[in-house]
């Protein structure tokens, strides 16, 4: 997964999978079927392994906004822990090179785009309650579409910064537009329930 994560799909080849893991290439072929399946294996490990454990972040979390702060945190530790440059999304660096050429990479983008859409608006649904917010599920909606998209982005982005504290204020600032809008939607009710 990391060779495809850090390379890219096209720039990995059969051969440099089978240095990175010590299998040789009949036994990638023999378990995977070829280059492709690998591939499409280890985009399904990392929305497992890697985006999984984030998005129950954000669904298990009591406080709302402290679990999106949360999520942010998480991948932000991630790159502090991997150094910056970092390696972006694994999901959406593939989204970006195979996505229109792969049903498969297109098939598991798209399932990681509403999972994380999901999780994001069980946590907004939580903060609205919190903000006592008169927030409307359509409103909810377009904010967890915006927090997946910009979220990708930053995560993306950070594969050309080398300052942890310059990715850690594009988050805050995220969160911000986020509690401000909640805040903007008015005092009263229960339209989402947490």
């Amino acid at each position: 997964m990391w060779t495809f994560w850090t390379r890219g799909y096209h720039a990995t080849s059969i051969d440099d999978l089978v240095k990175t893991t010590g299998v040789a290439r009949s036994g990638i072929y023999a378990e995977f079927g070829g280059k492709e399946e690998a591939f499409a294996n280890c985009l399904e490990h990392y929305r497992e392994a890697v985006a999984g454990p984030a998005i129950a972040i954000l669904t298990n979390h009591e406080s709302g906004l402290k679990a999106i702060r949360a999520y942010f945190g998480f991948f932000i530790e991630r790159h502090r822990q991997h150094g910056l440059p970092g390696p972006g999304c694994f999901l959406a660096n593939s989204v970006t090179e195979m996505a229109p050429h792969s049903q498969a990479a297109l098939e598991t983008a798209s399932a990681h785009r509403r999972d994380l859409q999901q999780g994001f608006k069980a946590a907004l649904c939580r903060a609205a309650f919190e903000l006592n917010s008169h927030a409307a599920p359509d409103d909810l909606d377009g904010l967890a579409n915006f927090l997946a998209v910009a979220s990708q982005g930053l995560w993306s982005y950070a594969r050309a910064m080398d300052d942890i504290a310059e990715l850690e204020q594009f988050a805050r600032e995220i969160l911000a537009l986020v509690e401000a809008r909640l805040s903007n939607f008015g005092d009263a009710g229960d339209d989402c329930q947490a």
